[in-house]
């Protein structure tokens, strides 16, 4: 049993460090104060939440956790600039997996240790997603225009005055409705 709990904090805390480093690339990338700001808000959130779950592991496997998590950090050069709603975007999405994966694993265990484990950080990824759409919904698009005309191509005004062929399916519908046609 002690085992199966230590594989699932080592899973939460590989999630965890992929939001963080996913954080600090949307920070890295943002041009405006706030965003950069809100983005390494979340990436010391994510900090805190991995030295939390390394807390709950022994020294031994914390620090086999730690060894194994060393190559997949990569360089912040290496990494192309994006805007900053793509990165809120992808936030979203990331902590929509969390959600769906902590809620299948609720789901799934029934060992009540586990099940606790999962429920706290079910409990942490929907917060998080709460702030991240928060953000997102609040206009962190600068691309997208203030304005942009109606989607329809079509103008509305008056029907033709032309009689509807009666055998087709508009003339017998407009018969089972028991209204008198404007177009006939």
């Amino acid at each position: 049993m002690r085992e199966l709990l230590a594989e699932a904090i080592r899973l939460a805390v590989n999630m965890e460090r992929n939001s963080e480093r996913l954080y600090r690339r949307g920070a890295m990338a943002a041009t405006e104060l706030v965003q950069r700001s809100f983005f390494e808000r979340l990436a010391q959130e994510e900090s805190r939440h991995i030295e939390a779950l390394l807390q709950q592991l022994s020294q031994h496997e914390a620090a086999e956790t730690e060894l194994a998590a060393m190559p997949a950090r990569i360089p912040a050069a290496v990494e192309p600039a994006t805007p900053p709603v793509n990165h809120l975007h992808q936030a979203l999405l990331d902590k929509r997996f969390s959600i769906d994966l902590y809620a299948t694993f609720c789901r799934c265990f029934k060992e009540p240790a586990l099940c606790r484990f999962f429920d706290a950080a079910l409990a942490a990824a929907r917060r998080e997603f709460k702030l991240i759409t928060a953000e997102y919904l609040k206009g962190g698009r600068s691309d997208v225009p203030a304005y942009s005309p109606p989607r329809r191509s079509h103008v509305r005004g008056e029907l033709p005055h032309r009689i509807p062929n009666p055998h087709s399916q508009l003339f017998f519908a407009m018969q089972d409705c028991g209204r008198q046609s404007r177009i006939g």
